[in-house]
Parts: structure tokens; C-alpha cells; sequence
């Protein structure tokens, strides 16, 4: 005679089972795999910060502001730049992104885009050159502000068509970065600043 609870104990068993056995699999992966993944990750980020600083041959890890950012240095070790993390919320998860900025923090000199998840085909054209190189050039005296055509801002900058709330997170995500450690930077010009490693 059928017994519907003995069954579904049976079931219940296989599918704990299962599920044990799939997740020791995956940690046993990622126990194995660390190493490889974080070295793989710090050497995504060391091209990132060359990337956003043109003629930038090395980058060295600096703490300005309470920030984590990069001197970065030309063939001579003479400062040539700099290159700061950046994340805001997108539409569907965090975006992480990796800014260049002029040696006295004037300009933009690149941006990056390290880590998103936005809607395929809307959203994640912030990757694309044509949003990203809107910032590069642009003057950091005045926050970037989103418009819409026809509209004019001091630092203009045109949304994608149906991923305003991916525009305006990269937007406001280099805002708040330059606005932590613009000033910092200005103060790093001191000659002697730029002779140390």
C-alpha cells in the first residue's frame, strides 16, 4: 500500500542529499580556484587604472581623503595622473567603476566601467565608448549633470535612451567620487609629493 508521508520522506532525503553534495562541490571549486580568481581580478583592476590614465606606465596604491585610489606614473615615475573606484546603485545591482582623473584633478582623463549587471542591450551600454567618453575631457569644477537634448548643462552629459537609471547612477557615482578627493588631489602637487614612490 502506498504511503504518501514515507514517500515524501524518501524524496525529501534525495533532494537534502543532492543539494549537500552540489554545495560541497561549489565550495570545494571556489576553495581551489581563490587564488587564481583574485589574482585575475587584481590584474583586471591594474589595467583598469592604466586604462583611465593616458601615458601611465605604473600605478601605486595611495590613501587620500579615507580613499583608496592610485598615483599613477609615467616612464620617468613622474605623476601623471590619477585613478579612483567609484560605485553607485544601478537598476539591477551595483556598478563599480574605475575614474581617471588629471594629475592636479582638473579633468577627467578616462573612465572605466569594472563590474555591472544592467539590462543586456539597455543598461549595460554604459560600457559602450560613446556614454563612457563623454566624461573624458570634461572639466571637474562642476558636477556632471544627465540632459536631454536640447538642454545645456556646465558638464553635460546625454543618457542612454531607456536606462536613465543606469545613466544617472554612473552619473552620480563619479559626483560623489570627485567631490570626496578633488581638493586632495590639488594639494599633491606639492613637488615633494610627486618625487615619492
Amino acid at each position: 500500500m502506498f504511503n504518501p508521508i514515507l514517500s515524501f520522506l524518501r524524496q525529501s532525503w534525495l533532494v537534502l542529499g543532492l543539494a549537500s553534495g552540489l554545495s560541497a562541490a561549489l565550495a570545494g571549486v571556489d576553495f581551489a580556484l581563490r587564488d587564481r580568481i583574485a589574482g585575475n581580478s587584481q590584474q583586471r583592476l591594474e589595467t583598469a587604472v592604466l586604462d583611465v590614465v593616458p601615458d601611465g606606465a605604473s600605478s601605486t596604491p595611495v590613501t587620500i581623503a579615507g580613499v583608496t585610489m592610485y598615483r599613477v606614473t609615467d616612464d620617468s615615475a613622474a605623476v601623471c595622473g590619477w585613478a579612483t573606484p567609484a560605485d553607485g546603485r544601478g537598476f539591477q545591482d551595483r556598478i563599480r567603476l574605475m575614474v581617471g582623473l588629471s594629475k592636479d584633478g582638473s579633468h577627467v582623463t578616462g573612465l572605466t566601467v569594472l563590474e555591472s549587471n544592467e539590462t543586456p542591450g539597455l543598461g549595460d551600454r554604459i560600457q559602450q565608448p560613446q556614454f563612457r567618453d563623454q566624461f573624458v575631457g570634461q572639466s571637474t569644477e562642476h558636477p556632471f549633470a544627465r540632459v536631454k537634448p536640447g538642454e545645456s548643462a556646465p558638464a553635460p552629459v546625454d543618457a542612454i535612451t531607456g536606462a536613465t537609471i543606469s545613466s544617472q547612477a554612473v552619473i552620480t557615482a563619479v559626483n560623489s567620487q570627485i567631490a570626496l578627493i578633488r581638493q586632495e588631489l590639488a594639494a599633491q602637487l606639492d613637488p615633494s609629493a610627486e618625487s615619492q614612490p
